[in-house]
């Protein structure tokens, strides 16, 4: 690795001494040198790039730095590879609180729509207001799509059907759901939504059972109560599919409930008011080197990755990576020799929570 080398082919070096966050780029290659990863080839509106620095932390979601400097990864479920489906929320303004009978016959004729094939929801997505505050609007959260988001072919595929269901759903909504009929999209995200891409495998996979269990472990870093929400990694939505587990409906069965019903959970939740714990050891790859992973690359079976994946989680994954890497870049030791100990009160003096009160 020689920097004097690079600037021939790079538009531009960047290097901080203390933290540089890098938004809107794209990893194009790692730089690995010694068993430690040395810097970044990046691809931005700026031109190719090179980031150095001390400490690296993956928060691509798509575990896109680890992979690129050899971290072993994995991809989808067990059987066949399939990730987790995709899909995307969106506003709908022009709406109002509706009655028990307008709720039963807009679902009635939702679902008659799906089952006709005339749009790929999983549930009628009326008066879903998870993401707003305003009584005249809902936040929608029904499409769903089918495909790998490390592949740039299917990941176009997915915006594209995505988008074309959403704007058949309002259609759908003003037509069929008293109470709808001035409905209108008032926003749409920047992009699909993705539940499962690749994750390291390090020296710890959490696993579904450590959901179900509610486990404990002593070098916690964050808590995780969601359960194991597996969106069918098959885009299925016909006859109310909705969940991989055993009492699927799915019609006809599915290659996972003839073949291989071993590798679908049979408890899906953490105890009643209990949580899991994610362990240091899950942020890192086994020869982390300089390196840590936050959010949905983190080390995880598929089922555990299904509860570990939601937003809380990942933002409290990321103070641990974060917090973890400057300590590793202050003491210029590995991630894996930092004292954990040391890490959990750090988190804890600043606000994160590691014990249920």
């Amino acid at each position: 690795f020689q920097p004097e080398v690079l600037k021939v082919v790079l538009d531009q070096i960047v290097y901080e001494a203390g933290v540089t966050v890098i938004l809107h780029a794209f990893v194009a290659d790692v730089l690995v040198e010694d068993g430690a990863i040395r810097g970044l080839i990046i691809e931005s509106k700026s031109g190719r790039q090179a980031v150095l620095g001390k400490v690296f932390v993956d928060a691509t979601g798509d575990a896109d730095v680890a992979f690129r400097a050899g971290a072993p990864t994995r991809l989808g479920r067990p059987a066949d590879g399939h990730p987790m489906a995709m899909g995307s929320m969106f506003r709908v303004g022009g709406v109002r609180e509706l009655t028990q009978k307008e709720r039963d016959a807009g679902a009635k004729r939702m679902t008659e729509a799906r089952e006709r094939g005339l749009v790929n929801i999983y549930n009628p997505g009326l008066e879903t207001r998870s993401s707003t505050l305003r009584t005249d609007e809902i936040t929608p959260n029904m499409t769903r799509f089918a495909g790998d988001p490390t592949d740039v072919e299917q990941l176009t595929a997915g915006e594209i059907a995505v988008r074309q269901d959403t704007m058949k759903i309002v259609d759908l909504y003003r037509e069929h759901v008293p109470g709808y009929e001035k409905a209108y999209l008032s926003a749409l995200p920047t992009h699909i939504g993705i539940r499962e891409s690749r994750c390291i495998e390090g020296l710890y996979q959490l696993s579904g059972e450590d959901i179900v269990e509610g486990r404990r472990f002593d070098d916690v870093v964050a808590l995780g109560s969601w359960w194991i929400d597996i969106h069918c990694p098959m885009g299925r939505v016909k006859n109310g599919v909705h969940i991989c587990r055993l009492d699927c409906p799915a019609d006809p069965l599915c290659d996972m409930l003839t073949k291989y019903k071993d590798q679908l959970p049979e408890r899906l939740h953490p105890p009643e008011g209990g949580w899991y714990d994610i362990p240091y050891r899950s942020l890192g790859p086994p020869d982390a080197g300089n390196l840590l992973v936050a959010g949905r690359c983190l080390s995880a079976t598929h089922a555990g990755m299904a509860g570990a994946r939601v937003m809380g989680t990942c933002m409290a994954m990321g103070e641990a990576a974060g917090t973890a890497a400057a300590m590793a870049a202050e003491q210029a030791a590995p991630v894996a020799e930092l004292n954990v100990q040391e890490l959990q009160l750090l988190l804890q003096d600043g606000g994160a929570l590691l014990e249920a009160e």
